[in-house]
């Protein structure tokens, strides 16, 4: 009695061809979709990026006033001059021969306002 076999057989070629396919799928998805996972931003970091610029300038600027009262303070430890400009300023000192004119200050010109409307039903 002759064997019969079922013609299910999927011959080599397809089937490698098959897995390549699929392998070849797989890659242009990651391909795809890796990158814009990679280039995707999170608002929350752009955020947090944004502040952290914001307080490096700030500290930028602090460090700048930092090294003025620095440079402050050697000048009024040293210079004579400083010392004195700093006491004429801030403590109001003069020379004993000196006069002193003190004049008041001009005062801020004002806008000139509409005048109040009249009032209505007023008797």
């Amino acid at each position: 009695m002759p064997k019969i076999v079922a013609d299910m057989h999927i011959p080599p070629a397809f089937r490698r061809w098959g897995a390549r396919l699929a392998l070849a799928m797989a890659i242009a998805i990651a391909i795809g979709y890796v990158p814009g996972q990679v280039v995707r931003r999170d608002p929350r970091a752009a955020k947090l990026e944004a502040q952290l610029a914001e307080l490096a300038a700030e500290a930028r600027e602090v460090a700048g006033r930092n090294a003025a009262l620095r440079r402050e303070i050697a000048a009024l430890r040293t210079d004579v001059t400083a010392i004195e400009d700093r006491a004429r300023a801030d403590l109001g000192m003069v020379y004993p021969d000196e006069i002193v004119l003190r004049l008041p200050e001009e005062p801020e010109p004002q806008e000139l306002a509409p005048p109040p409307p009249a009032s209505q039903g007023a008797p």
